[in-house]
């Protein structure tokens, strides 16, 4: 035998196992009715990147529906039973698999099939005779670019989480808050159903990070979510309104319930500390209700202002209470 120099062997095998072998171990559909093919495309796949095979396009989709999506999937266009376009159909049309990319292997008398199914969505082609160092090239091609943009949107996916939702109690924020509130009054006006507010305020919080520190206080915080979270129904919508200020959005909910959810809320606050880093900190909520009611308070808003001057009655009253604001009126609930 010939023996290369270590530089050269190394050479050849970046050229044949990594310059196209991103990501590694992908799997590969291969769906191909003739035999011989579909074994020579996969012995030459094989080098590189996980093979399945399947010989018709029933079998294609049984593959997916018991392992899952491939990371990518080369089909012959004809096929008895069905084309390649068929399953390329069916492959667009399933959320699971809609952006698995997808090449056709067309014979070259196919050139207005390969037209139509490009514009169905396939990413690219290939003809027979199949050419391996330029079939290999497309896939790394269409392999690298499906990552990339799962990636992004997976990015896009934690940017939309941090951009809703609160970063310390993992409740929603004040932007979503303002955005639920805005279409739950909507809802409720055009439909005349009721929809009631609260504003929570953990009193004298100040004092609990003066004394027992802002860690402490950040722990409050969440375990407070956590006390209040199992009061309320899946409909209710808990938003952090900003500093040691929550809102509670109850959809379907008239004054009597949400003044007996509000009761609760203050109770389960008040009876057991908070618990800190071995500190039992003891914490209090003020908490002001207000409803959608026909001519008063139809705008968020409003809805927001009078639940704001029910809280501050509910503070100014000695805090550790609750306040509806009721009719226009504000009153201390028992």
């Amino acid at each position: 035998r010939c023996r290369l120099p270590p530089g050269h062997r190394l050479r050849l095998q970046a050229r044949d196992g990594g310059m196209f072998s991103s990501p590694k171990r992908a799997r590969v559909l291969v769906v191909e009715d003739d035999p011989m093919l579909r074994e020579t495309m996969a012995i030459l796949l094989r080098r590189q990147w996980e093979v399945v095979t399947a010989e018709n396009i029933e079998q294609a989709w049984q593959h997916i529906e018991r392992h899952g999506p491939p990371n990518i999937i080369l089909s012959d266009i004809s096929m008895p039973g069905g084309s390649g376009l068929d399953l390329l159909t069916r492959v667009r049309a399933d959320e699971r698999t809609r952006l698995v990319p997808f090449i056709l292997v067309s014979a070259v008398s196919e050139t207005e099939t390969v037209v139509k199914g490009l514009e169905m969505g396939a990413n690219d082609y290939v003809t027979k005779p199949i050419n391996p160092p330029v079939l290999q090239a497309r896939m790394t091609t269409h392999l690298r670019a499906s990552e990339l943009q799962r990636r992004l949107e997976r990015q896009n996916a934690l940017l939309a989480r941090l951009a809703a939702f609160d970063d310390l109690t993992g409740v929603y924020n004040r932007r979503s808050m303002d955005s639920a509130l805005e279409a739950e009054v909507a809802r409720c006006i055009r439909y005349h159903h009721p929809l009631a507010l609260l504003l929570l305020d953990l009193d004298h919080f100040k004092r609990v990070n003066d004394t027992y520190g802002h860690a402490a206080g950040d722990d409050v915080l969440r375990r407070f979510v956590q006390r209040v979270t199992p009061v309320l129904r899946t409909t209710d919508i808990l938003c952090r309104y900003g500093g040691e200020e929550f809102c509670v959005i109850m959809p379907e909910t008239c004054q009597s319930s949400a003044s007996r959810v509000a009761h609760r809320i203050r109770h389960l606050v008040e009876e057991e500390p908070f618990e800190s880093d071995g500190f039992r900190i003891p914490v209090t909520v003020s908490i002001g209700v207000a409803c959608l009611l026909p001519g008063f308070a139809e705008s968020p808003d409003a809805l927001l202002e009078h639940a704001d001057l029910a809280l501050y009655e509910a503070k100014s009253k000695g805090r550790n209470r609750v306040v509806v604001c009721c009719d226009g009126g504000l009153q201390v609930s028992n």
